[in-house]
């Protein structure tokens, strides 16, 4: 059986074929896990919100005193992999390391084949991993991902798409590679980052949308507890490369949920499409 499709990647000036040693070993985003990334959506040709993403990965970098400017320019590497991607769609990650000792940051940009979870939506978990909500490294996108890694991985055993992850006092934060929303109580409910959430871009972008423009449901950014999931009319993950997807099922808490049948998602969706044309309108800056 064939395995996932493997692309080249760039790191530190280069392409490098899939396999091929690129980092030192002495590198201390390997060694200590001092690195950060970001992930963009690359599709139809277009870096979906890549001024948003690359600035996250600058505050990033100043959270763990890795140096910047970088020795090389993230957009010239990104356009020289999307080069040889010949037009493929793909999820683009950028990684920047501290480096080895003595030397400069490490950048490494490499593509995925794109997750996207079929509608109607997607069965989610609570997760027996917890985050505590006060960590100020919850809201820095490093590559230290272990938890977030085998709570997802139990949640797949579990036959659940994603974990949810809860604070050691029990409400819900997030999942491990989306933001949580929830239509309850008559109110659209998203996770504050004081609860130990990342802020992700499709998240923000659509939190200043709903500002300017609100809809039916009143928005609360606070928190989600297990007992609004049990009583949600719609529940909802966001990501860069899922961008609205819909849960069908919080496993142990909800079932019978709409999903993409959801008048919220269905409107968020069309919302969302209108956003994504503005970000394609507005061009890429370029030196």
């Amino acid at each position: 059986m064939a395995g996932p499709e493997r692309f080249p990647s760039w790191v530190d000036g280069r392409l490098v074929a899939p396999g091929e040693p690129a980092l030192p070993a002495d590198d201390a985003g390997l060694l200590l896990g001092l690195s950060v990334f970001d992930t963009l959506l690359l599709e139809g040709g277009w870096r979906y919100f890549e001024r948003e993403h690359l600035a996250r990965l600058r505050e990033g970098c100043a959270a763990l005193s890795i140096r910047w400017p970088l020795p090389w320019d993230p957009r010239a590497a990104l356009d020289e992999l999307c080069a040889v991607l010949e037009r493929r769609d793909a999820a683009l990650r950028i990684t920047v390391t501290r480096g080895a000792p003595g030397g400069g940051p490490a950048l490494v940009v490499t593509a995925r084949a794109i997750d996207r979870p079929a509608d109607p939506g997607v069965k989610v978990a609570v997760s027996s991993f917890v985050k505590h909500a006060g960590d100020p490294l919850e809201h820095v996108k490093s590559t230290n991902r272990m938890r977030n890694v085998l709570a997802r991985e139990e949640a797949l055993s579990l036959g659940a798409w994603e974990a949810l992850i809860p604070t050691e006092e029990g409400d819900l934060s997030e999942g491990t590679l989306c933001n949580l929303f929830a239509v309850t109580g008559g109110k659209l409910v998203t996770p504050e980052e004081s609860r130990g959430c990342l802020a992700g871009i499709v998240r923000e972008t659509l939190l200043e949308d709903l500002a300017r423009e609100p809809i039916g449901p009143d928005l609360v950014v606070g928190r989600i507890e297990p007992r609004d999931l049990r009583e949600a009319q719609e529940v909802f993950l966001t990501n860069t490369t899922g961008r609205i997807v819909p849960v069908v099922e919080v496993m142990g808490l909800a079932g019978g949920l709409p999903g993409s049948r959801g008048a919220v998602v269905g409107e968020l969706r069309e919302r969302w499409a209108r956003i994504e044309a503005a970000d394609r309108a507005r061009g890429l800056p370029r030196p």
